[in-house]
């Protein structure tokens, strides 16, 4: 629990901020959302960005204090996001064609993760939960032009600067996503990749299974079997298929963007797209793809504006 002694250094933050808000929930049941909500409510009340963002690193330190004693695996609070102090960034995205040429870079230089990639343009997940993905999360359908589903419950992050296996989402809850035929068709074809590569390394990959069970079955493991290193991942991977693909250099995750901005572009409902990415509440969503909307209400209008124009 967020204690006085948990952040010495800052003690009438602990007292005024945080004890009244959040001190009553255990460090092991902390979420990124949980803190996301309180930096929202600090918002709301009044405060600037620079007392929101010394809350947020109160608390960060307070976690990574109980991280280092080995009271919780991970720091929940490198997930969280509290409001910029600067103006916002706006979001980076790929076009439809750059998403064409993405995809044939990743097919043409056989790419480990092309199968992640597509996942995470056509479905939206974030690059943890991708890592975090094992096969019995996933359904498959063998009829062509059916939907399949991938089941997100768990999340790949960095812990002391390894990747970890985390049991939970950032929001600390499971959901489902549909996948397209696309998406279906490009982890079947991984599957075989990975059938052949777990044949190919299966010493190494049974040693580290014993020593940690939890991280077989991981639908995109490292080449020593355990949970990849998204960093490895961007740079290794993900970078060279961009500049092959003469693509902006964008953040892998980016192509979680890419698909939500798509998903507006294409006139579907937020509330479904919200759902879609995990996030609390609408209002995230609207936020985050806030430069989305205006385009959607042209083209809202326009379709509105039809009614009045048909010929009587």
């Amino acid at each position: 629990m967020i204690s006085r002694n948990s952040a010495r250094a800052a003690p009438e933050i602990c007292r005024k901020r945080l004890i009244p808000e959040i001190g009553h929930i255990r460090f092991s049941k902390l979420t990124a959302e949980d803190l996301d909500r309180l930096y929202a409510r600090k918002t709301a009340a009044g405060l600037g960005p620079r007392t929101v963002d010394y809350i947020h690193s109160t608390v960060r330190v307070a976690l990574q204090r109980a991280v280092k004693k080995r009271l919780i695996p991970y720091n929940v609070a490198r997930d969280a996001e509290p409001p910029p102090r600067g103006p916002k960034q706006e979001r980076t995205a790929l076009s439809l064609e750059q998403v064409a040429n993405f995809f044939k870079a990743a097919a043409e230089a056989e790419s480990r993760f092309e199968a992640l990639f597509i996942v995470a343009v056509l479905a939206g997940p974030r690059p943890g939960e991708l890592l975090g993905l094992k096969w019995s999360d996933l359904v498959l359908p063998d009829k062509p032009d059916t939907l399949g589903e991938a089941r997100i419950r768990r999340a790949v992050s960095l812990v002391r600067g390894k990747p970890h296996l985390r049991d939970s989402t950032k929001t600390g809850k499971g959901r489902p996503v549909h996948l397209l035929p696309e998406a279906v068709a490009a982890l079947k074809a991984h599957r075989l990749r990975y059938l052949e590569e777990r044949l190919r390394y299966a010493e190494l990959w049974n040693v580290a299974w014993q020593a940690e069970p939890r991280h077989e079955d991981l639908v995109f493991p490292s080449l020593s079997g355990g949970p990849m290193d998204r960093d490895n991942l961007a740079a290794r991977h993900f970078k060279p298929l961009l500049k092959r693909a003469n693509l902006p250099d964008i953040r892998l995750y980016d192509l979680r963007h890419t698909f939500a901005t798509l998903w507006l572009e294409s006139g579907e409902h937020p509330k479904i797209l919200q759902e879609i990415l995990g996030h609390s509440r609408i209002s995230v969503t609207l936020d985050t793809y806030s430069h989305v909307i205006p385009h959607m209400q042209c083209e809202a209008m326009s379709r509105f504006g039809h009614m009045f124009s048909k010929p009587s």
